[in-house]
């Protein structure tokens, strides 16, 4: 009898980033790193483990090599998937604020279109309204979880 879990597009996007540095990785470029030595000082990962997710996250589809231009030195910049991801970090920031500890400094982020500043919800698609601890429930197609 196999004990292996079914595949499902959320185990798929756990396995994307469930290692110690990526999402670490994806913040530290969506925050304006890009060369390799800009993202190493950013997340402090060890050189070999750095080069190793960098390489996972590029053949993932996540981050891409940023070929030289005016003005700009080679690097890694995010795919559009990697930008996604940024919806995913805002949620993380946001549990952060309020589990993270007293002793740490926010980041805030600011909404271009507004000019405010803002904190980010998940909301029901149908309904409108914010998502809260308690208030859903995971249907499957199959039940062999």
């Amino acid at each position: 009898m196999e004990n292996k879990p079914k595949r499902d597009s959320l185990a798929a996007a756990l396995d994307a980033v469930s290692d110690r540095w990526s999402l670490h990785i994806v913040r530290a470029v969506a925050f304006g790193a890009s060369r390799y030595t800009d993202i190493l000082r950013a997340v402090g990962a060890p050189r070999d483990v750095l080069s190793s997710r960098l390489r996972k996250l590029t053949a993932s589809g996540i981050l891409r090599p940023r070929s030289p231009e005016k003005g700009r030195l080679a690097g890694y910049e995010l795919t559009q998937k990697g930008r996604d991801l940024g919806q995913v970090v805002l949620v993380l920031k946001r549990w952060g604020d309020a589990h993270g500890g007293d002793d740490l400094p926010p980041v805030d982020f600011i909404h271009d279109v507004c000019g405010e500043v803002f904190v980010a919800e998940v909301h029901c698609r149908a309904c409108g309204k914010p998502i809260r601890s308690g208030e859903f429930s995971v249907h499957r197609a199959s039940q062999d979880c």
